[in-house]
């Protein structure tokens, strides 16, 4: 393991596009996919133990299902997905057109209904590095395809959101009634409130970037209530308060953060995956362990626990 100030290299996976770290507490794994690749892999944090299975089409979330393995986002819409059983399972597809937009990250609330949203194909083909997706941010009215669903165990999918660009997160806050949107390419973080009913109302601005802070990605929420945002392209993950103010910054060694997770049976441990799509050999000398899953040390709080979908 490669360690440096204030983290530690798990796994130097080099993954591609690696998205949606999830701690697995039934066997005590930290989960996380490669879109590119694409794979689902694990970590098992006792053993270091690895793993990896290569599903038929990409997949690019996961979250906890009660029923076992975890319901998933894909290529072919929402799947039931348990990577060492090896299935793949798609029952329902919210996206109208999967040559304008496909589905990107999901999680479940704290209720465990499972949320995801998409993005638009075209940005996300043309915008790999930072010097594309500055000279495509002059085109985003073109390419606000992305949409954020709520999938309920029922089976009934709800959209929440339209015109968006890149959808990340959502997040919620301990009490489950503030949601946390990214929409990565816009340079935005919203807030909504979250009713009970799973509805969304009195969408607000909580944090606005350039494209020198980066572009933000994955969320996680402590038990304080923070959220702790990874950013791409900017060698950052940072934790704010819920009134947005920047409370911690922590330097990593690789420029692309994608996706923070708490984990650990105390969920007392932060992890993250990264990127490293579109590396040239100079950037590999730069940055040798990007696409790896690292340890955020010493977070100092705690996770909240993953609500397993019950459908």
């Amino acid at each position: 393991m490669s360690k440096g100030v204030g983290w530690t290299c798990l796994w130097e996976a080099r993954a591609i596009l690696g998205e949606s770290t999830i701690w697995d507490h039934r066997d005590g794994c930290i989960y996380w996919v490669d879109i590119d690749a694409p794979s689902v892999n694990w970590f098992h944090l006792a053993t270091g133990d690895k793993g990896s299975w290569t599903p038929p089409h990409w997949i690019s979330a996961i979250a906890l299902r009660e029923k076992g393995g975890f319901i998933g986002s894909c290529e072919d819409g929402f799947a039931h997905v348990d990577p060492k059983k090896q299935i793949y399972d798609p029952f329902a597809n919210p996206v109208p057109d999967k040559h304008v937009a496909r589905l990107n990250d999901g999680v479940t609330d704290r209720k465990g209904r499972y949320w995801s949203g998409s993005c638009d194909v075209s940005q996300w083909n043309d915008s790999t590095t930072a010097e594309d997706k500055e000279s495509s941010l002059k085109h985003l009215d073109k390419r606000s395809t992305g949409e954020l669903y709520r999938l309920d165990a029922s089976g009934d999918i709800h959209t929440l959101e339209r015109n968006i660009v890149t959808a990340n997160g959502p997040a919620f806050s301990p009490d489950g009634t503030i949601a946390y949107v990214n929409d990565s390419m816009p340079l935005v973080t919203w807030v909504y409130d979250l009713a009970d009913d799973g509805s969304l109302s009195n969408r607000r601005d909580f944090l606005r970037f350039v494209p020198e802070d980066g572009y933000p990605d994955g969320m996680a929420v402590d038990v304080d209530g923070c959220i702790w945002i990874a950013f791409y392209e900017s060698w950052k993950l940072r934790r704010f308060a819920p009134d947005a103010t920047l409370i911690e910054e922590r330097q990593l060694p690789v420029r692309r953060g994608l996706r923070p997770a708490f984990g650990g049976e105390s969920l007392d441990r932060l992890f993250l995956i990264t990127g490293s799509a579109g590396y040239s050999p100079d950037m590999w000398a730069r940055e040798p362990l990007a696409g790896g899953l690292f340890e955020i040390l010493d977070p100092g709080t705690y996770g909240l626990p993953n609500i397993p979908f019950p459908g």
